[in-house]
């Protein structure tokens, strides 16, 4: 799938691939596809992101717009955008509404909305219309955030400006009164003298005036009283002055020609105000609008725009500007584990390595939680750009010194390097889903971004978008491998493996659907129904064989349920609902999810209170803590593959394995090998002690019928050592 903008928006759009309409067929399902993966892309933003239909029904609804508007997804969903819109602004939805079906997008707007408590909260909006690709418009996508602290600060600002307009009203501006030239002598009230900072009644010539304003306003000045000279005319500006004790103060000055008896300007007057403190809160508002407040660094916004000039100056001198999208590997474990307070000392620290490590003419920014970006200017090469990274990863690995400790963090970057046509948002984008392809490749490291990795991203969106509809369409369905018993020579259960048959592509691997599903949160509903199915499959089978109760079922879960705290739920009623009893069900797990956060800790143990088996899938692949084992009575481990491959040729995979086999044994637990496909390799597990084994040597994943006629099977041929 390719993606193309809609006209005037920053929404994404489907334009050919999987799903193709043809022009005619359904905007409003299009729309909802757009939305369900708009909703998808941007869960994470900082701004409430809102699709609807053309007739203001909500088709998408992300994190920040439940938060601004108080609906959760699911409440708002389906429902008219009419919801969030007081009676008083109603006619507004729908000249937006009529405005964005003629193709037009809305400036940004300022108003109010009614939040699901009945509360109205001020927001600022824009809203842009979402276009197929014949640029037929199907719906609208909406970006809005709150304004509240916004016009608190602009509420401070007015009641600056009226105190100053108090304190005119009350005779505290001061007045003057000057001729032209150096020498001129300034007449002056004594408001004017407090004001300028010197003692009252002291000769001040324009000379010694011009000497007190700050030298980088000093061309102002001097522009300026030569127009009011000129043109005879008034004239205001504001400019700083340097007091004889070394401060700075803002003033507003305000001068008028005088004409002489010849008709030209012979002197000019004016007054003066001391408008420190309302250019204080000016310059405050201003910053806070452009940095970073805790580290001080420029926020997305400049960050945008100095990107935006950097690729200008770039285009101009045939050069090149390198995006770089930095985000801190696990901040979110340090946090919890430090505190907060910890955690933002160290993202201040990071922000003041970064920059030391730019030069002028670049620009570093944080945009948010433990995410940086960084502008480096005259780029030659990828392969410079390359060699500028790699300093950055190493200096943000080195320890860091904290009044709350010692601590260490390493991070992911994405690089874009500019190109013909480039623009700052583009190369933004492309250097965050290159640090994305970071993470995945392990962290502490960085990559490049390519045309590949657009490919890949798109087809990615086409896969999530394909898999949402997959369980709805019955597209789902379960193999089954057998397991051995070695001891007593047949099949004691079996292991249920989830495929999903697309209807357009065929079978999909389970190693290129599986990750996505994790990623995104289908892996909950998906492994809801794996395990529905797969218990009431072993009752039907069961059922088939009175005499083989004994049989047991395995499934595979993901690291994602066991966070969610009703996942024993989950369990209980696949279990209720197929009359299985707990320990006829084994949940596999691999060995990184028993480090998870105390959230999987209780849910195991609840876990072991329903009675279910516990089994470690990867056994020695990853951590293989033996305080885990007898912490969380672990019921069965599994040799992972990659030690049975070569098991019989290989003396260091066979002194692994029999570790394995003995630390089974010397704790009760049982061991099993998985991936057996030789008789060399099952000859010397036997000879070994391993007493139960699954792999393509016994069955490749069968289906129920096939899987139950190897279960009735009363003994099983296997080679003896």
């Amino acid at each position: 799938m390719t993606i193309q903008y809609g006209r005037s928006s920053d929404v994404y759009a489907p334009k050919a691939g999987m799903g193709k309409k043809r022009r005619g067929a359904s905007s409003a399902g299009a729309a909802g596809e757009v939305s369900a993966r708009l909703s998808a892309i941007e869960a994470g933003s900082d701004d409430a992101i809102i699709a609807t239909r053309l007739d203001g029904v909500v088709t998408a609804w992300n994190r920040a717009a439940e938060d601004l508007y108080g609906y959760a997804a699911h409440e708002i969903i389906g429902r008219n955008i009419s919801a969030v819109y007081p009676d008083s602004e109603i006619d507004e939805m729908a000249a937006i509404l009529a405005s964005v079906r003629r193709g037009e997008t809305n400036n940004v707007v300022e108003g109010t909305r009614q939040r699901a408590d009945g509360s109205l909260v001020e927001v600022e909006v824009r809203v842009s219309p979402i276009v197929d690709e014949f640029g037929v418009v199907i719906g609208t996508s909406s970006f809005a955030r709150g304004i509240a602290d916004r016009r608190r600060r602009e509420q401070e600002l007015r009641e600056s400006r009226e105190s100053l307009a108090h304190t005119q009203a009350m005779g505290r501006i001061g007045a003057w009164k000057a001729g032209f030239g150096p020498d001129k002598v300034l007449t002056l009230t004594p408001e004017t003298y407090r004001i300028i900072g010197i003692e009252p009644g002291r000769e001040l010539r324009n000379l010694d005036f011009f000497n007190l304003v700050h030298p980088d306003d000093r061309e102002l000045l001097a522009e300026t009283v030569m127009l009011v000279r000129s043109e005879a005319r008034s004239a205001e500006l504001e400019i700083r002055l340097v007091h004889p004790d070394g401060s700075t103060r803002w003033l507003l000055l305000a001068a008028d020609g005088q004409p002489g008896s010849t008709g030209t300007v012979a002197d000019f007057t004016g007054v003066v105000q001391d408008i420190t403190e309302r250019k204080q809160v000016e310059l405050r508002l201003a910053h806070e609008a452009l940095y970073d407040r805790l580290t001080g660094l420029a926020n997305r916004a400049l960050f945008l725009d100095r990107a935006e000039r950097g690729v200008a100056r770039a285009l101009r001198n045939g050069a090149n500007i390198a995006i770089l999208y930095v985000d801190l590997d696990r901040f979110t474990v340090f946090n919890g584990a430090r505190g907060n307070e910890c955690g933002d000392l160290l993202l201040c620290a990071v922000a003041e390595r970064l920059r030391s490590l730019i030069r002028v003419t670049d620009t570093v920014a944080r945009f948010g939680a433990d995410e940086y970006g960084i502008v480096c200017e005259n780029i030659t090469t990828a392969a410079a750009a390359a060699e500028r990274v790699e300093r950055i990863l190493a200096a943000i690995g080195e320890p860091y010194t904290l009044e709350c400790g010692d601590a260490f963090i390493t991070a992911s970057i994405g690089v874009a390097v500019s190109g013909p046509g480039a623009s700052a948002e583009a190369l933004l984008r492309d250097a965050h889903l290159a640090m994305h392809r970071a993470k995945e490749r392990g962290r502490n490291r960085f990559e490049l971004y390519d045309y590949e990795l657009r490919v890949e991203v798109e087809q990615r969106f086409a896969l999530e978008e394909s898999l949402r509809r997959a369980l709805d369409g019955s597209q789902m369905y379960l193999a089954f491998q057998p397991i051995m018993s070695l001891t007593a020579n047949r099949f004691v259960g079996a292991e249920a493996l989830v495929r999903w048959m697309h209807p357009e592509h065929g079978v999909v691997a389970p190693g290129d659907f599986i990750p996505v599903a994790e990623e995104n949160g289908l892996i909950v509903p998906i492994g809801a129904w794996v395990l529905e199915t797969a218990c009431r499959q072993l009752r039907d089978w069961r059922a088939a064989t009175p005499d083989h109760g004994s049989w047991g079922i395995s499934v595979n879960v993901a690291a994602v349920q066991l966070r969610s705290a009703e996942f024993p739920g989950v369990v209980e009623r696949a279990l209720a609902g197929a009359g299985l009893e707990p320990g006829a069900l084994c949940l596999e797990l691999t060995e990184s999810v028993l480090i998870e956060d105390a959230v999987v800790s209780d849910v195991l143990a609840r876990l072991r209170e329903i009675g279910v088996r516990i089994s470690i899938d990867d056994f020695g692949t990853k951590y293989s803590s033996l305080s885990y084992l007898t912490r969380l009575n672990i019921d069965e481990l599994k040799i992972d593959k990659s030690f049975i491959d070569g098991l019989a040729e290989d003396d260091s995979k066979r002194a692994i394995v029999s570790a394995i086999l003995a630390i089974g044994s010397a704790l009760g637990i049982p061991v099993t090998a998985e991936g057996v496909e030789t008789d060399a390799q099952l000859a010397t597990l036997r000879r070994l002690g391993c007493e139960t084994v699954q792999g393509f040597y016994f069955a490749r994943p069968l289906s129920a019928d096939e899987c139950l006629a190897a279960l009735r099977r009363p003994t099983v041929e296997t080679p003896t050592p």
